[in-house]
């Protein structure tokens, strides 16, 4: 079953972008904290535009990437006329060149992944592939912003809960079952969407995967990355054993040689 197709139609309607407008006031807390100095940036997993629109703010030329076309159109429409490449392109591994004749890859100072794009990869090997492909399109010293649920996240609010909402012209269903044994959980959406009299359902099935923070930190480090903050996201404090998000800070080192790792 495909995923973010019709949703997107309804995604900023049921204000499911809200989480990426609050990433983008943290990540500005963070540029500070870490004199993040950056004048391009890539959004990975993109989705509606609504990260990247408030990253515009920030005075970043930016780029969005994103496998959904329907989610790619809702953006680019609502980024219309403010000189944003958008690509269409699937996590792992991904390769954007400077210019259509070129085979040169596109390199960005900053690079952000918002709303646990990142737990959709369902292994460590595809995980590792993703932070490589990172890795490649920062330029030395780029910086990589990202944020992941915990496995404490899919247990405690993936596990056989139901949460549902109606509006005039919407409403939707979300089942969530939690899997013990393969450390993921499924997330069973059902959208109702009012066209005249009438009302069209919709269905989506949406997968994410739980990595334990010391294994996010470890496939960062295989890959080259400087480890310069993890959080309890939206905090400076440290992740502990009932956090539910985590955002990590990275860099690539500003040399070839990969520096010490600074926590």
């Amino acid at each position: 079953m495909s995923v973010y197709r019709r949703f997107a139609a309804v995604y900023d309607l049921m204000g499911a972008d809200h989480h990426s407008v609050r990433m983008v006031a943290y990540t500005r807390k963070l540029m500070r904290r870490f004199k993040i100095e950056a004048t391009a940036g890539l959004d990975l997993c993109c989705g509606t535009g609504s990260a990247i629109a408030g990253l515009l703010e920030c005075g970043l030329t930016m780029a969005g990437l994103d496998r959904s076309a329907e989610m790619l159109a809702v953006a680019a429409k609502k980024l219309r006329g403010r000189h944003v490449t958008l690509y269409q392109k699937s996590l792992p591994r991904f390769r954007l060149l400077d210019s259509q004749n070129s085979r040169r890859l596109r390199r960005f100072d900053i690079v952000t992944s918002f709303y646990d794009s990142l737990n959709y990869l369902s292994d460590e090997r595809e995980l590792r592939a993703a932070f490589d492909s990172v890795y490649r399109h920062l330029r030395p010293g780029g910086w990589f912003i990202f944020d992941m649920n915990t496995a404490r996240a899919l247990k405690m609010l993936w596990s056989q809960d139901v949460y549902a909402d109606v509006r005039s012209d919407l409403a939707w269903v979300w089942k969530n079952t939690y899997y013990d044994k393969t450390r993921s959980a499924d997330c069973h959406a059902t959208f109702f969407v009012k066209k005249g009299c009438t009302w069209q359902r919709f269905d989506e099935l949406h997968t994410e995967y739980a990595y334990d923070n010391s294994t996010v930190r470890r496939l960062l480090k295989d890959a080259g990355f400087q480890v310069k903050g993890f959080y309890r996201c939206f905090t400076f404090d440290r992740p502990a054993g009932r956090t539910c998000r985590i955002c990590g800070v990275v860099r690539r080192p500003p040399t070839r040689r990969h520096a010490e790792q600074v926590e």
